[in-house]
């Protein structure tokens, strides 16, 4: 389950960029056909030779492929045995496929920090529920999903964004500030954060995200537990308060409220799958932001702002490594 649309073609419900990545998905799925325009060859020749010439063609194979495979408007359909059936047309080779992913494992150990600090979440949420001036003073308070593929949200589910395309809403932001804190502080590698609320008696029908480079966590706020799961695959699990689970929703996936009277909030985290190198996540980003704005200009913004990241990336290692030299220094001078 999802809030906006981080896949290359089409998936989540409602964020400004998920009509931008629609747009994008139409466009190279044109290129396919036969009855397809220039300008949409064009585009997607720009947007696929500025990834090429951003990166290291070896170092981003996988998202070159992806990008070719939405291009040609396939889906990639399989069944696992005893997991479930697993759909995505924004499809990347070689990650692992488990419809629900052990929360034991090292490569979430933030998750197991914010469920230490739950209450503080939870404290946010609580308050932020009881402004009455709350939609006024934030951005999309509690919107539904708005893609084609909604009806299978339906009108009761809806969420309030905190971070969007790994962009903080930063009017929103401000209404949450220790959870933000948290989640930077702990190194969430984050693509969407928002906060999503179901109905009483309402749930989410079968369907897929259509991505499998993106996972999704729950942890649970303010939930009727025993009342409310999810179903991904062929596995179902209930939601608890100040727990956390971490879903691969290209499988397809189902929710339900089954409670008379009470709503059920948790605090929902789309981040990039951990199989992901860091070059390959770069890429992926620099793709959202070029089908954005597909136009030449568009992608060029697309390409400097993918610079200024990787600038940004190369200082962050470069202190890390003037770190760790000292610190073998210290080492090496206590061993003398």
């Amino acid at each position: 389950m999802s809030s906006t649309c981080t896949c290359l073609s089409s998936h989540l419900p409602t964020r400004r960029h998920e009509k931008f990545l629609r747009r994008g998905n139409q466009a190279s799925r044109a290129v396919a056909r036969s009855a397809s325009t220039q300008k949409e060859k064009d585009t997607f020749s720009r947007i696929y030779g500025a990834l090429k010439e951003q990166y290291k063609e070896d170092e981003v194979k996988r998202v070159l492929d992806s990008l070719e495979f939405v291009s040609t408007g396939q889906e990639y359909t399989r069944f696992h045995p005893s997991k479930g059936l697993q759909k995505a047309s924004s499809y990347i080779s070689g990650l692992l496929a488990e419809p629900f992913h052990d929360l034991d494992d090292l490569n979430y150990l933030w998750m197991r920090k914010l469920e230490e600090n739950f209450s503080d979440i939870q404290g946010e949420l609580t308050s932020a529920l009881s402004n009455p001036k709350l939609s006024a003073v934030g951005q999309h308070v509690w919107v539904q999903a708005a893609r084609a593929e909604a009806v299978a949200y339906g009108p009761d589910w809806k969420t309030l964004v905190l971070q969007d395309r790994c962009v903080w809403e930063d009017t929103n932001c401000a209404l949450f500030p220790k959870t933000v804190e948290l989640l930077k502080k702990n190194g969430v590698p984050s693509v969407e954060v928002f906060f999503a609320k179901q109905a009483p008696n309402t749930g989410i029908k079968p369907h897929t995200d259509n991505t499998n480079f993106i996972l999704t966590s729950h942890l649970g706020l303010d939930v009727p537990e025993g009342e409310c799961w999810m179903k991904v695959g062929e596995f179902k699990k209930e939601w608890k308060n100040g727990h956390g689970m971490i879903a691969d929703t290209s499988f397809v996936h189902s929710t339900a409220n089954e409670s008379e009277v009470k709503t059920r909030y948790v605090l929902i985290i789309r981040f990039w799958h951990p199989q992901l190198t860091t070059v390959e996540r770069c890429a992926l980003q620099f793709l959202f932001d070029a089908i954005a704005d597909p136009s030449e200009l568009g992608i060029s913004a697309a390409v400097q702002q993918a610079r200024s990241r990787q600038k940004k990336s190369s200082e962050c290692n470069d202190k890390k490594k003037r770190t760790n030299s000292r610190s073998l220094g210290l080492l090496a001078k206590g061993m003398k």
